[in-house]
């Protein structure tokens, strides 16, 4: 079910891989995280990666993964 726009489900139906169709309300609910990897690098590294090819390692912001901040000296 979607609360103001994050998905939860009970954990009946996580481990039954049904989190989409979970309607229980009256049972524990979990966030249910995204697939895959979480983001590593802030948006202006993942876009200097996929334009030009600068694989570099983000230490733009070491606690804020995947934000719009950008401290690096150019």
């Amino acid at each position: 079910m979607l609360i103001q726009g994050v998905k939860f489900a009970c954990s009946t139906c996580i481990k039954g891989h049904r989190a989409s169709n979970c309607k229980h309300t009256d049972r524990p609910l979990f966030e249910i995280r995204k697939k895959g990897r979480p983001v590593s690098q802030c948006l202006l590294c993942r876009d200097l990666r996929k334009t030009k090819q600068l694989h570099i390692k983000c230490i733009c912001n070491k606690n804020k993964k995947g934000s719009l901040n950008h401290t690096r000296n150019k």
